[in-house]
């Protein structure tokens, strides 16, 4: 283990690792190849399912987790609401903003390579919010309620309800570790989150080897998403193929990221994985980039460690590591 870590070097190294990548001829998944984890089961069954899902996939299929339908499509009508107004509109909160104090909130338009930092420009926009223990909902940018009423309060209500979900997890993926199912809960008393509001419009143009998302891996402990229709593909260890995730109705897409591999002594899985355009029509889709608070020292897990399995990697913060590739 080297006593210290370097993030430009480590985000210049994924970058690299993510140009190698053959993309090309993805496959629809088999069953199975995306495990199903369900938390109405009792912890220690959705554990034992969580484990194997992180340790050999790096994905997997949240159902049980009681989120209703109908929130679930208010936050989807709402993020069609945001992206259906004039571009003017929604570039008076851009994620560039020089007259607002916190950086990357806001409006992201199609093209940026940010968050994290891509080769390649990405075919989607997003409206993006988010929280830590020095940040609350309203240091985020907003709309006035005059350009879109209603719009708010419903993001608010469900930023409350995914964080109350993924607090949930956390407790699953501490048992899945051989851990104490609170041992995490200090770490994640006021958690950074960022939640992200993503539209990926119709593009005919398929064939131009641009990406909704361009090929990469999450920096999160986890990212907890939403969508409405096919697009994500994830790379199967297992098969050695591109997979395209199908998509279950009410069901989460969970992935293991950078931090928690590395919290985990790489024993759980980063996965890479992308996102593509539909040629007709217009998709959405709402990740949670789900962390320990920003500054929680992430020392490598006792049961991630022995002996024979020194710790990989130095302890550090989500500060001192992936924020640098997120652009904070």
């Amino acid at each position: 283990m080297t006593d210290t870590f370097d993030p430009d070097a480590r985000e210049a190294e994924l970058l690299a690792q993510a140009n190698s990548w053959d993309t090309t001829a993805p496959v629809p998944a088999d069953e199975g190849d995306i495990p199903v984890v369900d938390l109405t089961e009792p912890i220690a069954d959705a554990a034992a399912k969580l484990r194997t899902a992180c340790e050999r996939v790096g994905f997997f299929q949240l159902v049980g987790h009681g989120i209703s339908a109908e929130q679930i499509e208010e936050i989807f009508a709402q993020t069609r609401r945001f992206h259906s107004l004039p571009l003017d509109t929604k570039q008076r909160i851009n994620i560039d903003n020089p007259d607002h104090p916190l950086g990357g909130v806001g409006y992201l338009p199609i093209g940026e390579r940010r968050l994290p930092r891509r080769a390649k420009g990405n075919r989607n926009e997003a409206f993006l919010l988010k929280s830590d223990k020095a940040i609350v909902l309203d240091d985020n940018q907003w709309l006035p309620e005059a350009d879109l009423p209603g719009f708010r309060g419903a993001v608010e209500r469900y930023a409350e309800a995914v964080e109350a979900l993924a607090l949930r997890l956390v407790k699953v993926y501490a048992v899945a570790l051989d851990l104490d199912a609170d041992w995490f809960d200090q770490a994640f008393e006021e958690p950074f989150w960022r939640l992200r509001l993503t539209h990926y419009p119709a593009d005919e143009d398929t064939a131009s080897g641009a990406f909704g998302i361009a090929p990469h891996v999450d920096t999160t402990f986890f990212t907890l998403l939403a969508q409405d229709g096919p697009g994500l593909v994830i790379y199967s260890a297992v098969r050695d193929r591109w997979v395209q995730a199908p998509v279950i109705p009410g069901a989460f897409v969970v992935n293991t990221g950078e931090l928690l591999r590395q919290w985990s002594n790489d024993r759980f899985l980063s996965t890479r994985h992308f996102a593509n355009n539909d040629a007709a029509t217009s998709r959405y889709s709402i990740p949670l980039f789900f962390n320990a608070s920003g500054d929680w020292p992430m020392e490598c897990l006792p049961t991630c460690t022995g002996p024979d399995n020194p710790p990989r990697y130095p302890t550090i913060s989500y500060n001192e590591s992936q924020a640098v590739a997120q652009g904070e």
